[in-house]
C-alpha cells in the first residue's frame, strides 16, 4: 500500500453506548489500531440516517475522534475501503460506494450461526404477560451485501463457511480479536468509587471474597444458570468464606420469570440469602461490589469482560479456551471443577504468587491488544487483501492454529475445548 488508504469504519454516532455494546468498541479499537499503520488514514464512520428515518448528523465526537456522515463519502469525498462493523446496509445503497470502486468488507463479531437458529425457532414468541418481544424476537436479516470479503472473530471461526455464504463474501477470513483498555479505564476515571484508589485487585479489601458475573441472559451462549449453580455447588461443599454472588444481567430472568424464580430460590444460595440478581450495570459499579469474576459461555470463549478482569488483575473462574492460561480455569461445562475453581479463586488474596498471576494476566491482554505487532500486521494484510485478493493475509498464531484445528476435525460445533 504505496500510496495514502482512506478506510471507513461504520460504527454508532452514540458515544454513551460503547460502555455496553463491544460491536462499536469493536469499531473504535479498530480505528485505534489502523491509526499505527503508514500510509492508512482510517476514518469513523456513522450512519446516514437516526432511527426515525430522518437524516443524521453530518458528525458526531467519539472518544476525541470525529466521525461522519456516511453519506457524505458517497456524495461527496473519496473513499477506497469501507468496513461495516455495528451496522448493515441494503445491497443497493451499498451499490453506490462500489461503483466508485470502494472495497466493502463485512465485520462480523457476533454469533450469527447460534442467532440465526434462535430466531428461526423462536423469532415471533411473545410473552403475553410482559407485553413485549423475546431477545430474539426479530426477523432474520437477509444481509446480501455481496462483499468482497468477510471477517469473523475467531470465536466464531467454526462459522467461517457459514457466515461466507449467508452475507454473500467472495471469501473470508479469520480476524485478529482486538481490546484497549482506553474504554474500560474511562469508566473508572469518572467513578467517584475510585477517586483515591486503584481499581486493580489488592489484598486485604473487604469485597475479595465476593463473587460477580455479568451475563446477559438474552440468549444461549451466556446467561446465568452455570454460574449460578457453578456458585452454589462450591458454596455447599464448603466454600464457607463466600460472602456474596451478584448475578448481573439476571433480574428479568430470575425475578420476573416465575418458573426461573422458583428453581432458583430452591439451592441454598438463594436460601441462605447469598446471591442477589440485579439489571446489566458498568464495570466499574459491578467491581466495587465484589473482585471475583465468574464468566461462563457455550461457543462464545472471547469477551472484551474477560480483557476487563484481567487489566485489573481480579480473580477470575472462567471456560474460555482461548486464554485457558489466565486466572483459574475450568473446561467445558464441568461443573465440578468451576465449583474447586471458585473456592481457589475466593481465597486468591492468599496465594503464594500473586506476581505471576498477574504476569499472566498481562500476557494474556498483550495477545488481544491492538498493540500487539501480530494483530497490526493481521489487519493490515487484511486491507492489503480487500484491494488485491492475490494477497494472503499473515494472522496472529493461534488463528492459523485455530483454523487447522477447525480444518481436521469432524465436529459439529467448535472442537475447541
Amino acid at each position: 500500500m504505496g500510496r495514502q488508504i482512506i478506510v471507513g469504519i461504520v460504527t454508532s454516532a452514540d458515544e454513551k453506548g460503547y460502555f455496553s455494546n463491544g460491536l462499536h468498541q469493536n469499531a473504535f479499537y479498530l480505528k485505534m489500531l489502523l491509526d499505527q499503520l503508514p500510509n492508512v488514514t482510517p476514518l469513523l464512520l456513522i450512519p446516514p440516517n437516526l432511527p426515525d428515518g430522518t437524516r443524521g448528523p453530518d458528525s458526531a465526537e467519539i472518544f476525541g475522534n470525529t466521525a461522519h456522515n456516511l453519506d457524505l463519502f458517497r456524495e461527496k469525498y473519496h473513499l477506497d475501503i469501507l468496513l461495516c462493523v455495528s451496522v448493515v446496509f441494503s445491497n443497493k445503497y451499498l451499490n453506490e460506494f462500489r461503483k466508485n470502486g470502494v472495497k466493502i468488507a463485512a465485520v462480523i463479531y457476533g454469533n450469527r450461526y447460534i442467532i440465526d437458529q434462535e430466531v428461526t425457532a423462536f423469532g415471533h414468541l411473545v410473552h403475553p404477560e410482559e407485553g413485549g418481544i423475546n431477545h430474539a424476537s426479530h426477523s432474520i436479516i437477509r444481509e446480501n451485501g455481496s462483499y468482497d470479503a468477510v471477517w469473523l472473530s475467531p470465536h466464531f471461526a467454526w462459522q467461517k463457511d457459514y457466515i461466507k455464504h449467508r452475507n454473500q463474501g467472495d471469501r473470508a477470513y479469520v480476524c485478529p480479536y482486538i481490546w484497549s483498555e482506553k474504554i474500560h479505564r474511562l469508566k473508572y476515571a469518572e467513578d467517584p468509587h475510585y477517586k483515591n484508589k486503584s481499581p486493580e485487585f489488592q489484598p486485604g479489601r473487604e469485597n475479595n471474597r465476593k463473587i460477580f458475573t455479568t451475563e446477559p441472559s438474552i440468549n444461549v451462549v451466556k446467561t446465568n444458570l452455570f454460574p449460578y449453580q457453578a456458585t452454589n455447588l462450591a458454596y455447599t461443599l464448603g466454600a464457607t468464606n463466600l460472602d456474596m454472588a451478584y448475578f448481573f444481567g439476571g433480574s428479568k430472568l430470575a425475578v420476573q420469570n416465575p418458573h426461573t424464580k422458583a428453581y432458583f430460590s430452591n439451592f441454598p444460595l438463594a436460601r441462605d440469602k447469598k446471591c442477589y440478581f440485579l439489571q446489566r450495570h458498568k464495570f466499574s459499579y459491578i467491581t466495587s461490589l465484589a473482585q471475583v469474576m465468574f464468566h461462563h459461555h457455550f461457543q462464545n470463549g472471547l469477551n472484551y469482560t474477560l480483557l476487563e478482569a484481567a487489566d485489573l488483575k481480579l480473580p477470575i473462574v472462567h471456560n474460555s479456551e482461548f486464554m485457558p492460561e489466565l486466572g483459574y480455569y475450568y473446561p467445558g461445562a464441568n461443573l465440578s471443577i468451576a465449583a474447586k475453581q471458585i473456592t481457589k479463586a475466593l481465597n486468591h488474596e492468599d496465594s503464594e504468587d500473586l506476581k505471576k498471576y498477574e504476569d499472566d494476566c498481562r500476557k494474556t491482554v498483550y495477545k488481544f491488544h491492538i498493540s500487539n505487532a501480530e494483530n497490526i500486521r493481521g489487519y493490515q494484510t487484511l486491507l492489503a487483501n480487500l484491494l488485491n485478493s492475490d494477497i494472503e493475509p499473515e494472522l496472529p498464531q493461534y488463528i492459523v492454529d485455530l483454523e487447522y484445528k477447525l480444518d481436521h476435525s469432524d465436529g459439529y460445533i467448535s472442537p475447541l475445548g
